[in-house]
């Protein structure tokens, strides 16, 4: 026995209603990842700014003879070096204060801007960049709440970004 008046018969979804629902869903799907992806935007920032300022100061060491350490903690991060006084030899033994690089735009300290970073280098030891062109591996991970970053220093001193 038929259902429907004859002639009528029963109609599923239009293509155009179909459309407008995957529209809809894909929109909905594209908020969500992009507001998963601005997470770590922060964090890979740093890590990004991190990895510039780590090749600047191996190029200013090269250039300069002194030697260049990184220093940092959870709120973030500076490089010093021997400081050098007009007029002082090097037979003097007069205190040189250390030269901080707070005029250079990219040594100068800064901060996280995803803070607090917890920091874990790899080997664990004080991280100075010198003369010499080649450097021994590193890998430093970079954790901000459950969001990490990890960069890596390969032997030819060329940085990568996971």
């Amino acid at each position: 026995m038929p259902t429907s008046v004859p002639g009528n018969s029963e109609r599923g979804f239009t293509l155009v209603e179909v459309l407008v629902v995957l529209v809809i869903v894909a929109i909905a799907a594209s908020m969500v990842s992009l507001s998963i992806g601005k997470r770590d935007n922060g964090l890979r920032g740093d890590a990004q700014r991190l990895a510039d300022a780590f090749t600047v100061a191996q190029s200013e060491a090269r250039s300069d003879g002194r030697p260049i350490r990184w220093l940092a903690n959870d709120q973030g991060w500076s490089f010093e070096r021997p400081g050098r006084l007009p007029g002082i030899s090097a037979q003097d033994d007069a205190p040189v204060p250390a030269d901080r690089l707070e005029r250079d735009e990219v040594l100068r300290p800064q901060a996280w801007r995803a803070a607090p970073v917890q920091l874990r280098l790899d080997p664990d030891r004080p991280l100075i960049f010198n003369t010499e062109w080649v450097a021994s591996p590193i890998t430093l991970t970079l954790r901000a709440g459950d969001t990490s970053v990890t960069l890596q220093r390969d032997a030819a001193g060329r940085y990568d970004l996971h």
